[in-house]
């Protein structure tokens, strides 16, 4: 793990991985091992290989607040994950928000969970 960035109400945390992933992979690692729920899988505009990306999140009914993003490099292959930790579920789904507002509008989605249902997650 890379030196961990404080920002107050929440910290980012990147994890350089030792092997690289397809982003597929690391979806189902998500999904299964994690029980993360997936927020989306972007595919940008006019790009084969690299800028595919992913964010999961944690369910916050089990008390836990963080997101975990992937994202393609050039050679197609995820090589680090940040996870960003959270001290308010308020700023947490402001930010889950932010993030798929972000992505919309630039390339298309795979999947991606509507804002709705995030914040039912949240209730």
């Amino acid at each position: 793990m890379e030196e961990p960035q404080f920002y107050g109400d929440y910290v980012l945390l990147t994890f350089p991985l030792r092997d690289p992933y397809d982003l597929e992979e690391v979806m189902d690692i998500f999904e299964d091992d994690m029980e993360l729920i997936t927020l989306y899988h972007h595919v940008p505009v006019g790009l084969e290989k690299s800028g595919h990306s992913t964010c999961a999140y944690s369910n916050p009914a089990f008390g836990q607040m963080f997101k975990m993003n992937a994202r393609t490099d050039a050679d197609g292959k995820v090589n680090r994950v940040i996870a960003t930790v959270y001290d308010s579920l308020e700023l947490m789904y402001g930010d889950l928000s932010l993030d798929l507002k972000l992505h919309t509008g630039n390339g298309s989605f795979k999947y991606k969970k509507e804002l709705e249902d995030v914040l039912l997650d949240f209730m």
